[in-house]
């Protein structure tokens, strides 16, 4: 509800709201950027960037519709399958994305940041329909109605390309552990 009273609010010419807008949910637009664009942290920002100009471009046509978060991801989503359909694909390393928690054990931050590249680098060897199911069902926790809406899917087109996806990613880590089961 607060969202939708500081979207009337830039409606009517309210330029502090959109920045509290912009600060509220910038971190993880860029995050959603980031990982569907393979890490790529300088093109992320101009997309993510690109999202927010698309909305206040747009402004007037928001209406009260269920999660705004959700609204700005089906922004995103758009923007990045632009994106993509004009660019070659770029891989970076998925520290560029996250800091590691702090931890005494040296060893246990090299494992996981492996462990992190490993999952990022197979995310992104999935097709981009499959890619963007992933992210937002495990990193943005949505369930499988919300991701239908925001991709303009159906819900079992959805739920195929997920369970498509997870299958690519258990065989993929499969194979780069040497056949280990994950």
């Amino acid at each position: 509800m607060e969202d939708f009273i500081l979207i009337k609010k830039i409606q009517s010419g309210d330029t502090d709201a959109f920045e509290i807008i912009v600060r509220k949910y910038y971190q993880s637009i860029y995050l959603f950027c980031c990982r569907r664009l393979n890490g790529n942290p300088d093109t992320a920002a101009d997309i993510t960037q690109d999202v927010f100009l698309k909305l206040l471009e747009n402004i007037q046509s928001v209406r009260k519709i269920g999660k705004f978060q959700n609204y700005l991801l089906t922004i995103a989503v758009n923007t990045c399958n632009n994106y993509t359909k004009k660019a070659k694909p770029l891989y970076m390393d998925l520290e560029t994305l996250e800091d590691i928690e702090d931890t005494d054990n040296a060893f246990e931050k090299i494992e996981l940041n492996e462990l992190k590249a490993q999952i990022q680098y197979a995310i992104n060897t999935l097709p981009d329909y499959q890619k963007e199911v992933i992210i937002l069902r495990f990193y943005y926790d949505l369930k499988i109605r919300e991701i239908a809406t925001i991709t303009k899917a159906s819900v079992s087109t959805v739920k195929s390309r997920l369970q498509q996806g997870i299958k690519k990613l258990e065989r993929y880590l499969a194979d780069f552990r040497g056949g280990d089961n994950v």
